[in-house]
């Protein structure tokens, strides 16, 4: 059999569970199609690593909070909810890398498989992943069902390889130390009372476009109908009123350019294509996750904002470099008001949480040894009918300073737009527009910006991260240095916090 998927190339085995179908069958033409997308997606490092490819399942995809499920599927209708998100997980991923592909390239692959208009492709792709999940794992339980759930496990952002042969119970120390530095040195700023920052020469203030109100939202997240795994649906004007409900004031200290929001790019810059940050459209890119605490499923609200840079501070700033990001996300609880805020760098880096209360920070294993435990500075406050969270960044840095709740911002704010990760054409920064045409990803196939880099990764290898410092894609994000944690895991917050 000459079927070639994943993204290996050549001929694979076929799986001891997949009945060889006959050459000519729809099933065999769909394992080929998906096959040869996959190369060409491979070849031309156009892959999108937001969720990890299934094993022997060309058609699925998988992240941690999914891979959470795949031991609970014994209720009616649990099994087929659960595939139908990996399908799902496929599909958005499919048609952004065939966004992505050359033009050439795509109609090379539709001519072969007479796909009337290169445009297509991932509508035939998909097409063909729905004919392969009815026709190989919807039948009834058995092998497929079994090896799918052996093998839908979302990988670690840890390279254990590098820290072994980077001696990390060792090198991990001088990162303990410079961890206890840093939280020394950048938190004592919690400690004071916030109040809301006016508009000056060293001050700008972005607020989002849309109002909605917080009210409604509330209404919106009670009122969702669950899912057999728990999960609330949303319509897409519901994601929308949240999103807008719940995105924040932010502050930035300003000192340069490299301090202002805006959008990714790709530009030519000295003759080279990079990517960039346009300031003169700023944007927060959004995504409607979920999370798993006290047996609950949550919604979770994330919202992306890039600089153009953190600014070089001398010829050997371990940390400065391209391009720069924050990420901040609301956790809502069962009556749709916030449970806890958090954040991170676009790095995964300077992870801190932010409960509100009655939700608590408590003891965890970590607080007793060398790993890095949940950083709560403070807690956060629960917001007044018509306030938002205004959150304070300082220059160059953009590490998160304080934050607290106000009514509204000052007068000459600038407005800052929100664009959804998860809706076509654009997929947010997934698939962006070259300037001689064709579209490329902010990121590259493992999840790293090209060119953010930084000079901390030949300092920080040893523990275990792919390029420590460089910007990376939601579902990428390793956030501990000392110990293992992962920005998406669904069960961050279970067992650290308690109300």
């Amino acid at each position: 059999m000459l079927f070639a998927f994943g993204l290996s190339g050549g001929c694979v085995a076929v799986p001891d569970w997949r009945a060889e179908p006959e050459a000519a069958s729809p099933q065999a033409h769909c394992l080929a199609l998906i096959g040869e997308m996959d190369e060409a997606v491979a070849a031309h490092d156009v892959g999108d690593a937001g969720a990890a490819r299934v094993k022997t399942f060309p058609y699925l995809r998988i992240d941690r909070f999914l891979a959470s499920f795949r031991h609970e599927l014994a209720a009616p209708g649990a099994f087929e909810e659960w595939v139908g998100h990996l399908r799902w997980l496929d599909a958005r991923a499919r048609e952004i890398e065939a966004a992505n592909l050359p033009a050439e390239k795509r109609a090379s692959i539709a001519a072969h498989h007479g796909i009337a208009e290169p445009a297509d492709l991932a509508t035939a792709a998909n097409r063909c992943g729905d004919l392969l999940v009815k026709a190989e794992i919807m039948p009834g339980p058995g092998k497929a069902r079994d090896a799918l759930i052996h093998a839908a496990v979302s990988p670690s952002h840890y390279n254990q390889w590098q820290r072994a042969i980077g001696l990390y119970p060792l090198t991990n120390l001088g990162a303990v130390i410079g961890y206890a530095r840093w939280k020394d040195e950048n938190t004592r700023s919690f400690a004071s009372p916030f109040v809301p920052a006016a508009k000056s020469d060293d001050v700008t203030i972005y607020k989002p476009a849309p109002r909605a109100d917080a009210g409604e939202a509330a209404r919106i997240v009670r009122a969702a109908p669950r899912s057999v795994l728990g999960l609330p649906r949303f319509s897409e004007s519901d994601v929308a009123h949240l999103t807008a409900a719940f995105a924040p004031v932010f502050e930035i200290e300003t000192e340069s350019n490299d301090d202002r929001l805006g959008r990714p790019v790709w530009r030519h810059e000295d003759g080279k294509l990079l990517p960039g940050v346009d300031v003169t459209h700023p944007v927060a890119t959004t995504r409607l996750v979920y999370t798993r605490f006290e047996g609950r499923v949550l919604p979770q609200l994330t919202y992306t904002v890039w600089f153009p840079a953190r600014t070089l501070q001398g010829r050997f700033d371990l940390l400065g470099g391209r391009i720069d990001g924050f990420i901040w996300r609301v956790t809502l609880d069962e009556s749709g008001e916030p449970l806890i805020y958090d954040a991170i760098h676009a790095c995964g880096c300077y992870h801190m949480f932010f409960p509100v209360a009655p939700l608590v920070r408590v003891s965890v294993p970590e607080d007793r040894d060398t790993r890095e435990a949940p950083l709560s500075p403070k807690s956060a406050p629960r917001l007044a009918p018509g306030e938002r969270m205004h959150l304070r960044l300082a220059a160059t840095s953009h590490y998160l300073l304080n934050l607290g709740a106000a009514e509204r911002a000052s007068g000459g704010a600038v407005l800052y737009e929100l664009r959804s990760t998860h809706l076509p054409p654009t997929y947010g920064e997934r698939s962006l527009p070259l300037p001689e045409g064709g579209r490329r990803s902010f990121y590259g196939p493992t999840g790293i910006v090209p060119h953010t880099e930084r000079l901390e990764r030949f300092t920080l290898w040893p523990l275990g991260i792919e390029s420590p410092g460089a910007m990376r894609q939601w579902g990428t994000h390793a956030t501990a240095f000392v110990g293992e944690r992962h920005f998406d895991d669904p069960w961050l917050f279970e067992g650290a916090f308690a109300r």
